[in-house]
């Protein structure tokens, strides 16, 4: 047994000897920490951090990333029969680090690598959903803040949709070269305000514009429009009404989006489903508002008002939908549709955990914990499993995982990668006066982190362990931080 190891364990626990005798060690598993170090970047582009309770610091060391605690790292969900492990073995984490910070720095306005307020005069955002559409890997943002001139405290915010310069392949095997290689899609320097208040900002970030159905008005569909009341802008959605999922069908990239009460009550109420066509790098993301999806505060929805923040993956000929209704209230529904009708409205079924059968009656949830709101589904055919990525606000803030061979579950137990209550992650990432270093978020006021969603890739190490890497929102600095996660493999 590596004497490292063993050292951790005597305060640790059992489960810990465990890992040790079965050849974990203070570097992870088998050659673990090479895998970690090739995928995080360059020099001290990530940090490492130990869930076992120690081990910190820029770089891979050999006290940098210790196992996880078996047993510890996953409770029991209350729920067994929407919980209850699959036919494969449930994975564990072994390690979590955070790679960047994405937008801002050690304060709101400090800029990182990727230089957004000069290259896309924008200077907080949050969500980053990844979308891989062909070749290219972009990322749909939530409300978003202007730098110089645009989108200032006060109006309601839209929209900013970045893409990377490297593929969702290239990340995989080294996300840090999204720290540096993350852009924004700007309208021209001429059309662009920043750049006349300050000659260092190119041009202005380009937030996602929507058309309506034919015969319809978006006002139907936004109740919030960005701008203020002496200059609104009716066909970008503002501050809440934002991105909630993605899936690419074709050549074409399709988001959910949520629809608020009114301007003064920020409630997510409704949502639907727009068409951004053979997406394009350049220009102005037009989207086509498509149709209504739910309406959890009207009446006679189909959905039953389950389905406001959606996550969205297909698989054979369906369209999956992970849903939760009340916004950090809800456990998490699944809906399907057949592609072959994704053009049209309607014809969604709903699967029902207690029986285990599709119809169109409201069932059991297959999550049952009340506490999603936004949420991230991936199915990963390196590693033959879908997994779900949550914050859970139930009790506290958590970032959690949880695994299954099918969408229909049965889905794991929760497994915690973040929490808000452990003294080892406020520890490493709660910011004193400014957030240095790994720190990334003002923890006191009830500021926590929200919106983890997986990029499309995983990298699977020669021991069979696999690392995901996923965007990760913060309230206060206002930013997008990229943070990654180990698990063994079957």
């Amino acid at each position: 047994m590596n004497v490292l190891c063993q050292g951790r364990c005597a305060v640790a626990s059992i489960a810990c000897l465990l890992g040790c005798a079965r050849g974990v060690d203070a570097d992870g598993v088998g050659s673990m920490a090479t895998g970690v170090d090739a995928s995080a970047g360059d020099g001290d582009a990530g940090y490492p951090v130990s869930e076992s309770g120690t081990g910190l610091g820029p770089g891979l060391g050999d006290d940098a990333t210790f196992p996880e605690e078996a047993g510890e790292a996953a409770s029991v969900d209350a729920n067994a029969d929407a919980s209850a492990d699959g036919a494969q073995s449930v994975p564990t984490l072994l390690s979590q680090q955070q790679v960047c910070k994405l937008i801002n720095d050690a304060t709101e306005g400090d800029p990182t690598a990727n230089q957004t307020p000069t290259l896309a005069n924008l200077v907080g955002t949050d969500l980053g959903i990844p979308l891989e559409v062909g070749s290219s890997l972009y990322f749909f943002f939530g409300d978003s803040h202007g730098y110089k001139g645009i989108w200032q405290p006060g109006q309601s915010f839209p929209d900013a949709v970045g893409y990377s310069l490297d593929s969702a392949t290239a990340l995989a095997a080294k996300p840090g070269l999204l720290c540096s290689d993350l852009r924004f899609l700007t309208l021209s320097p001429s059309a662009s305000l920043g750049p006349t208040i300050d000659p260092s900002i190119v041009a202005d970030f380009a937030a996602a514009a929507m058309s309506a159905p034919s015969g319809q008005s978006l006002s139907t569909y936004i109740h919030n429009p960005s701008g203020d009341s002496q200059n609104s802008f009716p066909y970008l959605p503002g501050t809440s009404e934002v991105p909630s999922g993605t899936f690419a069908y074709g050549s074409d990239a399709y988001v959910f989006y949520t629809t608020v009460d009114s301007p003064t009550d920020p409630t997510m109420e409704a949502s639907y489903l727009a068409r951004w066509s053979s997406p394009s790098t350049q220009g102005t993301p037009g989207l086509n508002v498509l149709y209504s999806v739910d309406d959890r505060l009207g009446t006679g929805s189909p959905l039953f008002g389950d389905f406001v923040n959606v996550a969205a993956e297909t698989s054979g000929s369906y369209l999956y939908l992970f849903g939760t209704g009340d916004f950090r209230k809800s456990p998490v529904r699944l809906a399907r549709k057949a592609l072959s009708s994704l053009a049209s409205a309607g014809g969604f079924e709903l699967y029902d955990a207690a029986s285990g059968t599709w119809g169109t009656s409201r069932g059991a949830p297959i999550i049952a914990t009340p506490g999603y709101g936004e949420t991230s589904v991936h199915f990963f055919s390196a590693i033959n499993r879908w997994m779900f990525l949550a914050a859970d606000f139930d009790m506290h803030s958590q970032v959690v995982a949880r695994f299954a061979d099918q969408p229909e579950g049965p889905w794991s137990a929760p497994i915690v990668i973040q929490d808000m209550a452990d003294p080892v992650f406020t520890s490493l990432y709660c910011c004193g006066q400014s957030c240095v270093g790994a720190q990334m978020l003002l923890c006191s006021g009830g500021n926590t982190f929200y919106g983890a969603y997986l990029l499309p890739e995983v990298a699977v190490q020669s021991d069979g362990s696999f690392t995901v890497d996923y965007t990760l929102s913060t309230g206060n600095p206002y930013d997008v931080v990229l943070m990654q996660a180990t698990f063994s493999g079957p």
